[in-house]
């Protein structure tokens, strides 16, 4: 599963595992996906700039397809590369799944240059 959650890092169309919230832009920059083992529980990580709407269930569906061995990390390379909303698979319940943090990068503040003419 962290084969395949590593091909979501980048800045990608994640239009088969979610809709935007406003407008038609699906394309979402992923920092970083991962899995780990917590006890009995699996964890999934995963820090983007924004999600679309149910993008978190949706992949999570996915790469548990991958998990349990009904796809392999090029079936879910080729449904995350179709941009069909079709392609994912069942999103995963919501129970269990919850964000953790927002964070914002202050780096991003605007930033005004004056040109002169002169």
């Amino acid at each position: 599963m962290n084969v395949a959650a590593a091909r979501l890092v980048g800045m990608r169309d994640f239009a088969t595992f979610g809709r935007p919230p406003v407008g038609d832009n699906t394309t979402r920059t992923i920092y970083s996906a991962a899995w780990r083992r917590e006890s009995d529980l699996l964890i999934f990580r995963v820090v983007a700039n924004a999600f679309l709407h149910r993008m978190v269930r949706s992949l999570v569906g996915s790469l548990r397809k991958v998990g349990d061995g009904s796809w392999s990390v090029d079936d879910f390379a080729v449904a995350l590369a179709a941009c069909d909303r079709k392609r994912s698979a069942s999103a995963a319940p919501a129970h269990g799944l919850y964000l953790v943090s927002v964070e914002y990068d202050t780096s991003d503040e605007l930033r005004v240059t004056r040109y002169s003419d002169e």
